[in-house]
């Protein structure tokens, strides 16, 4: 039997992360054992685990997040180029990206508003084709191992 591994050891996103600001700061209210990052600058900021996130996102992975966003603020995944992105069922966006830049680690957001991160996982790259045949369904698991036969 085969199995798809999410590297990620918090995929239901329950721990605080920090936060980087191009300006302004970067306010975090715990809610619903998630945890809601605002920034009310007009500028660039980021979500991000400088210890790990740099080793767990190496070259050539997929990392997938899902997230509720208010309406204006951009969201990606900074040294990723994007490959797919949806709705999950209970309306959150979810996106999919390649790194393939040798740079920061972030979920990165342009502009001012509210973001809650809901999940995350990390893939090998030579696992994302199998993981894309899940598509349009939202492409995560919380489990540290999916079987796929």
């Amino acid at each position: 039997m085969s199995y798809i591994t999410n590297l990620y050891t918090d995929p239901s996103c329950r721990r605080n992360l920090s936060t980087w600001s191009n300006g302004s700061g970067v306010n975090v209210e715990h809610i619903d054992g998630h945890f809601r990052y605002t920034n009310t600058g007009n500028n660039s900021w980021s979500i991000i685990d400088w210890d790990s996130w740099r080793e767990l996102m190496r070259l050539g992975r997929v990392v997938v997040i899902a997230y509720t966003a208010t309406d204006g603020l951009r969201v990606g995944l900074e040294s990723g180029t994007p490959l797919a992105s949806g709705t999950t069922d209970s309306g959150s966006t979810w996106q999919a990206s390649k790194i393939n830049v040798d740079g920061h680690r972030s979920v990165y957001c342009q502009g001012s508003g509210s973001l809650l991160l809901e999940a995350m996982a990390v893939y090998e790259a030579d696992e994302w084709p199998t993981v894309q045949q899940l598509l349009p369904r939202f492409p995560l698991f919380t489990g540290s191992s999916m079987p796929l036969n």
